[in-house]
C-alpha cells in the first residue's frame, strides 16, 4: 500500500498544474456566473456557463490521465521498470484523475450554493430539482470520464507498441483505430441485440420544473458498460506488459 500511495503521489505531481488550472477556472466560471447575474433578466440562465462547466468535467480526466501517459512516455523504460504490477500503474492514474475530478466537481458544486442562495426566492420552483439533478448528473460525468479514460489508455498503448513496430506511422493505425472503433460502437448501439442486452432494469428520472420529461436509464446499459471498461482495461494492461514492457 505504502509503494501504490508513492506511486499516486507521483502521479499527482505529474498533473497537479492542470488540477491547479481547473481550480482557477472554475473559480472564475463562478464570478462570471455572478456578473451575468447582475446584468441578465433571468435568474435561472446565468447558470449556464456552471452547467457548461459541470459537462466539460466529462472529458477532466481522459485528459489527466492522457497528459500522465504521454510525460510517462518520455521516460517509459523507467516507468515500466516501476516494481509495482503494471495494471497498478494504470489505476493510479485514473484514481489521480478521479480525485482532481471529484475535487473540481464538488468546488463547483459549492460554488453554485453560494450564488443560488442570494436569489432563492427567485428560483425557489426550482431549488430542490436542480439540486436531485446535479447529484444525478455529477455520478454520470464521472462514470463516462473512466470510460473514455481507459480508451485513452488503450489507445496509448497500442501506439507504444506500434511505435517499436512501424515508428512514424503508428499515429495513422491508432487514428484508424479510433474511426472504425468509433464506427463499430455506433452500429452496435443501434441494434437490436444492443436493446436485448441493455434495457433491462429501467429507473427513471423526473426533474420536472426543469425538464419537460423524464431521463431513463438502465441498470443493464451500466453493467454493459463496465465489461467494456474491465475489459479494455486488462487488455490495456496485457499490452502495455507483453508487448511494450518486453
Amino acid at each position: 500500500m505504502r509503494q501504490w500511495s508513492a506511486l499516486f503521489i507521483k502521479d499527482f505531481k505529474l498533473t497537479r498544474n492542470v488540477f491547479l488550472i481547473g481550480l482557477v477556472m472554475d473559480v472564475l466560471i463562478a464570478m462570471l456566473t455572478l456578473y451575468l447575474g447582475r446584468v441578465a433578466d433571468d435568474s435561472l440562465l446565468t447558470f449556464i456557463p456552471l452547467a457548461i462547466a459541470a459537462a466539460i468535467h466529462v472529458i477532466y480526466v481522459p485528459f489527466i490521465v492522457f497528459i500522465g501517459l504521454k510525460s510517462e512516455g518520455n521516460h517509459l523504460s523507467l516507468w515500466l521498470n516501476n516494481p509495482q504490477p503494471v495494471y497498478k500503474l494504470l489505476l493510479s492514474k485514473i484514481a489521480n484523475g478521479l480525485m482532481m475530478t471529484v475535487i473540481s466537481l464538488a468546488l463547483l458544486y459549492a460554488l453554485s450554493g453560494l450564488l443560488i442562495v442570494p436569489k432563492f426566492s427567485l428560483i425557489e420552483p426550482y431549488w430542490m430539482d436542480a439540486w436531485r439533478m446535479g447529484f444525478f448528473i455529477f455520478p454520470q460525468i464521472i462514470w463516462i470520464s473512466i470510460g473514455l479514460s481507459v480508451w485513452i489508455m488503450i489507445l496509448w498503448a497500442l501506439y507504444q507498441y506500434l511505435k517499436l513496430k512501424i515508428g512514424r506511422w503508428s499515429w495513422a493505425v491508432v487514428a484508424g483505430t479510433i474511426i472504425l472503433s468509433g464506427g463499430i460502437d455506433t452500429l452496435l448501439k443501434t441494434s437490436k441485440l444492443y436493446q436485448l442486452v441493455t434495457e433491462w432494469g429501467g429507473i427513471t428520472y423526473k426533474f420536472p420544473t426543469i425538464l419537460s420529461g423524464p431521463i431513463q436509464t438502465y441498470v443493464g446499459g451500466y453493467v454493459y458498460d463496465s465489461i467494456i471498461i474491465v475489459g479494455l482495461f486488462i487488455l490495456t494492461a496485457w499490452l502495455v506488459d507483453n508487448k511494450v514492457e518486453g
